[in-house]
């Protein structure tokens, strides 16, 4: 290991790693994208229950209940005690913001956006400000 490694000091640790490096890795960890969500679709009479991490969820709905972007039918949403009906395309949308209250935090500032692309706008311009 080099002298001019971030990690040259006697302990190991990077010594440039600040508060606001710290606040912004709780974000990021804590992001819909990276925390459990709990499954509540209904297939037959019994609700899926199963946790799974947000970045997984759009899989284990196609894989495991057979919901994909591709469906235009209008179909009833089964997550348990839904009564709205959605066209496939909008499925995952539906379940994110209605049922799993699924926000983006700005990594910088941590204000809350339903989408992914409006928290990346902001985030580019909050980041940018130095806010």
């Amino acid at each position: 290991m080099s002298n001019n490694s971030a990690y040259a000091n006697s302990d190991n640790f990077n010594q440039d790693f600040t508060d606001e490096d710290a606040f912004m890795l709780i974000r990021i960890a804590t992001s819909p994208e990276h925390r459990l969500h709990t499954c509540q679709w209904v297939d037959n009479t019994t609700s899926c229950r199963n946790d799974i991490s947000g970045q997984h969820f759009p899989t284990h709905l196609r894989e495991r209940h057979g919901i994909t972007n591709a469906d235009n039918r209008v179909m009833k949403c089964r997550w348990d005690g839904c009564r709205e009906y959605v066209i496939g395309t909008n499925m995952f949308p539906h379940i994110q913001q209605k049922h799993i209250a699924w926000m983006y935090a700005c990594y910088n500032c941590g204000m809350e956006f339903p989408r992914q692309n409006m928290r990346n706008a902001h985030f580019n311009q909050c980041r940018d400000a130095g806010a």
